[in-house]
């Protein structure tokens, strides 16, 4: 009964509202921080064509010095990153969720800026042990954006607009690699040379910073213009799986959950492939496919175009499905990211099998990383399924872990690949990342969910379901995604999923038969 009048509160506010008001402060919201994803990956993949330029002089403009860096001493700068990243990723989404995301989004990109301003002079003075530095110190800052993102969401999308809201300011992420990698091509080849990419960028930020600063609000309720009909609409639909008070966080639960275990890999995996084509696509264009540093950046952008239309379209079915009742929130889940990690995986072995011609190999790579866009309505929007008062630690915590392998990636790739013009060598690297998408969509398969786990409210003594539980209620949610797979797919496809399917039977009946 509860659940029935919740339901019919939420759907008449709803309807009321958005009848009457098609644009509101939290539309202003997401739309500032969509911009503010750009900002983040732009300073992100500002460096994947700038080490180019920076390394081979003929390939930009002439007049400005080449740094001496041989592929490991790149590797090494381009994986920086992601040791600062990875360290303030936990710590990053407990502040978070305990102050607000407000002023953490605003001082992680405001130090970004301010270091990125000062990378040439890093790189040129300092060389690859000051550049390591500068890089890792904006990681660290950045580890705080995607915990601040996440909470501020779970606290301005409403249930019947989160598909759209949180797709719309996360596909800022490939927005922002679409726009930086052909204007770094650019702004390589103009005047300013290399430089200059790390000049525009990092003023561009401080921009964002004073526009955000004056504009953004933690919460709704901490908003000074927005309309109370709109305040109302928004707390209401949150109201039954959001707290008003702080929550103590459940560590031992959090860490005991079949589900969560199942985001840490997802999100881990996701992270080993797609950095590795993210990182290297730039260099693999410049020697493989013969491209200068002008045609490099807007080939390496095309699949970021891609794939951020793909998230917009993606996230509005997903809302259509979801409102329809055509499939459960899981299926969702499960189905958009099979689309992303399967889909990729099979161009990405169909580039390293087929010797294709450079179009092919551009489409193929385009498909991989289009397709990619699935994970933004599958597993990245499962910490607000299964935790929503707990949604900023969740990523923080899957993040921090998932980028240890973003760690990884350039590394494995510069032991892999030692001359960067063996095609051979590239094609294993593309075979490392489609075996990692296959089996991290495996195992999210068979264990994933969306419904909101006991341990959200942490203030109850609701003890978190047993590993026969989770398997038992999963079990109809895996037939059910094979039964969809087994029509959408061609016949000798149907083994994948089957496979997950007795997986799962034979665990469930064998394994934990006693329990």
């Amino acid at each position: 009964m509860f659940g029935l009048k919740s339901f019919t509160i939420e759907y008449l506010t709803s309807k009321c509202f958005t009848e009457t008001f098609t644009w509101g402060e939290r539309h202003k919201q997401t739309l500032i921080l969509f911009f503010g994803m750009v900002i983040s990956y732009g300073l992100r993949v500002n460096l994947s064509v700038g080490i180019v330029a920076m390394t081979d002089k003929s390939s930009a403009n002439t007049h400005f010095i080449e740094l001496p860096w041989n592929e490991s001493a790149k590797s090494k700068v381009l994986s920086s990153f992601f040791w600062g990243y990875l360290i303030t990723q936990v710590y990053a989404g407990q502040m978070a969720q305990k102050y607000g995301g407000k002023y953490f989004m605003a001082g992680a990109l405001g130090v970004s800026g301010v270091l990125t301003i000062f990378t040439p002079a890093s790189a040129i003075y300092g060389g690859v042990l000051v550049m390591c530095a500068n890089r890792m110190v904006q990681g660290m800052a950045q580890g705080f954006i995607f915990p601040a993102v996440n909470v501020l969401l779970s606290k301005w999308a409403p249930e019947s607009e989160k598909g759209r809201l949180i797709s719309f300011v996360f596909s800022g992420t490939q927005f922002g690699s679409l726009i930086m990698l052909p204007t770094a091509g650019l702004l390589a080849s103009s005047s300013g040379g290399w430089p200059a990419i790390f000049y525009v960028s990092g003023a561009l930020t401080l921009v964002w910073v004073l526009v955000w600063s004056l504009m953004g609000a933690n919460s709704p309720s901490e908003h000074q213009t927005i309309s109370e009909a709109e305040k109302k609409f928004i707390i209401n639909s949150l109201s039954n799986t959001t707290s008003k008070k702080p929550l103590p966080t459940p560590w031992g639960k959090i860490f005991k959950s079949i589900p969560m275990w199942t985001l840490i890999i997802a999100h881990l995996t996701q992270n080993l492939g797609f950095w590795i084509l993210l990182t290297n696509m730039p260099t693999y264009i410049n020697y493989i496919l013969k491209f200068n540093i002008k045609s490099n950046g807007f080939l390496s952008a095309m699949p970021y175009l891609i794939m951020w239309i793909l998230i917009i379209a993606f996230s509005w079915i997903s809302d259509y499905i979801r409102t329809h009742g055509l499939i459960s929130n899981t299926n969702q889940r499960k189905m958009w990211n099979s689309l992303a990690h399967w889909g990729g995986a099979l161009a990405l072995v169909s580039l390293y099998i087929f010797d294709t011609s450079t179009t092919g190999a551009i489409v193929l790579l385009t498909a991989a990383l289009g397709l990619n866009s699935g994970v933004f309505t599958g597993f990245l929007t499962n910490h607000l399924d299964l935790a929503p008062n707990f949604a900023g630690t969740l990523l923080g915590i899957t993040n921090s872990i998932a980028n240890l392998t973003s760690i990884l990636g350039p590394l494995l790739v510069g032991f892999v690949v030692t001359d960067s013009s063996n095609k051979e060598q590239w094609g294993i690297v593309f075979l490392c990342s489609a075996a990692v998408f296959f089996i991290g969509n495996l195992f999210y398969v068979i264990f994933g969910t969306a419904e909101t786990q006991s341990w959200n409210d942490s203030s109850t003594n609701n003890e978190i379901k047993t590993v026969t539980e989770v398997l038992i209620s999963a079990q109809s949610s895996v037939q059910s995604h094979y039964d969809l797979l087994s029509h959408l797919l061609p016949q000798p496809f149907w083994l994948i999923p089957k496979i997950a399917f007795d997986m799962q039977n034979y665990t469930k009946n064998n394994l934990y038969a006693d329990l």
